[in-house]
């Protein structure tokens, strides 16, 4: 009986596990990759579509790991996973009525 009330306290905290490592962007980083994207979007979409296309971005890729983040944003990421983070900010696409 001892090893199911155990069981039954650490399988949920288990499964948990993975949603805890993927859950939100190292310290700084979000913020250094709106700095960096703001600008450049902003000159063909303008400020207030490039604000909202690079927070969209950035949510869509603050799931991934830490460690693919920050390679992401070192330029160290690997080709597959530099095409997979764009395919998700891809989606975050500014409408042509945002656009200036």
């Amino acid at each position: 009986m001892r090893l199911n009330r155990l069981f039954a306290f650490v399988a949920p905290v288990v499964l948990l596990l993975p949603l805890a490592a993927h859950a939100e962007w190292p310290k700084g980083e979000r913020e250094k990759y709106m700095a960096q994207c703001v600008p450049a979007a902003a000159e063909k979409i303008g400020t207030p579509a490039a604000k909202s296309h690079c927070a969209c971005g950035a949510d869509a890729i603050k799931s991934y790991p830490a460690a693919d983040i920050q390679a992401l944003m070192n330029n160290t990421a690997s080709a597959e996973l530099k095409q997979k983070a764009l395919g998700k900010i891809a989606a975050c696409k500014a409408t042509s009525k945002e656009q200036k």
